[in-house]
């Protein structure tokens, strides 16, 4: 992917405007132009979770040659994406700095030169999944953006089930403290899990933004895979949630409801455990133990292990060596 540097501005503005280049790069490609809010009376039309989260530019004077603004209250915008919760909700923070967006503005140059190179990557992409769709016919999308560990494995076994090939399919944009930056990740893809399931695998990121909006997100991630050309989408334990906001089963149920209006097939499994009786990562309710028997598989573990240069046992450890050598730069 073509990445340049943002302009001499704070770290929190950075991340803003960086944030919007990419929304609107996708509004541009066709990918959120469904999404796009110009006017604040078309937000009612997200109350329709199958609709997917909408997409407002943010008002920011130095990004524009001209413009005109609206607004919307913010308690209306964080009840609508994100539910109840609270104002410091790290989702909401990462997403928004104000209640002031911008219509029928004329981007500075340098940012729209930015904003081509970004939607000329999107349709890059979609071409490249259109084509495996073609060769493969049912192609699935994963995305994880941690380093892989045996849970992820066991969900990937299960995606080829239901598809010739699975897409590791990582968003890229602005991240939270401690993310794995999502590009970094190829490698261990490429050299490490790829080879092991016979080239039946393969990594293309996507450059979207994240909002951490839970189950609201996970219908917009599908409708988002949808575009790109793919066949099936897995949703799992707690998609697009943080800080354990959300109910770990909100996201799967919301995509069972909506499953009908999405015109993409999707994986939905409660994540994966190690049973202790079956000696294997299996995923929830695939076997008869109890939970007393399960043990979480947890990124975070995972990666506070290779932090303190411990084996973490739930991952494989040619993964784990490749990740120990690799880490510096696998950090944001």
């Amino acid at each position: 992917m073509n990445v340049k540097p943002i302009y001499n501005l704070t770290p929190q503005s950075r991340n803003f405007v960086e944030r919007t280049i990419i929304d609107l790069a996708g509004i541009q490609s066709g990918m959120l132009r469904e999404n796009f809010v110009t006017f604040a009376k078309q937000l009612s039309k997200f109350k329709q979770p199958a609709n997917g989260l909408p997409v407002l530019i943010p008002f920011i004077p130095e990004i524009f040659d001209s413009s005109q603004k609206f607004e919307i209250k913010s308690s209306e915008i964080k009840n609508l994406i994100y539910g109840s919760v609270e104002e410091h909700y790290i989702g909401y923070r990462l997403s928004f700095n104000n209640s002031t967006f911008a219509t029928n503005f004329v981007l500075k140059d340098d940012f729209r030169e930015k904003v081509m190179s970004y939607t000329e990557d999107l349709l890059f992409a979609r071409r490249r999944i259109q084509d495996l769709v073609k060769e493969f016919t049912s192609v699935g999308a994963f995305q994880t953006r941690n380093v892989p560990h045996l849970g992820h494995e066991r969900i990937i076994d299960e995606m080829l089930n239901h598809c010739e090939l699975v897409v590791i399919n990582p968003m890229v944009g602005p991240k939270k403290i401690g993310d794995i930056d999502s590009e970094k990740l190829k490698g261990i893809y490429d050299s490490v899990l790829r080879p092991r399931y016979q080239n039946k695998i393969t990594f293309i990121p996507i450059r979207a933004n994240m909002f951490y909006a839970g189950p609201r997100e996970a219908i917009h991630h599908a409708r988002i895979r949808r575009w790109l050309g793919f066949t099936h989408f897995s949703v799992g334990r707690d998609h697009a949630g943080a800080e354990g906001i959300y109910n770990e089963s909100a996201a799967t149920d919301m995509t069972k409801q909506y499953q009908n209006n999405l015109s993409i097939k999707i994986i939905t499994h409660g994540g994966a455990f190690f049973c202790r009786l079956c000696d294997k990562v299996v995923l929830k309710n695939h076997c008869n133990h109890s939970k007393d028997t399960l043990t979480e598989i947890s990124g975070s573990d995972f990666r506070h292990c290779l932090n303190m240069k411990k084996t973490y046992p739930f991952a494989a450890l040619d993964v784990q060596q490749w990740a120990s050598k690799n880490l510096k730069s696998l950090q944001t």
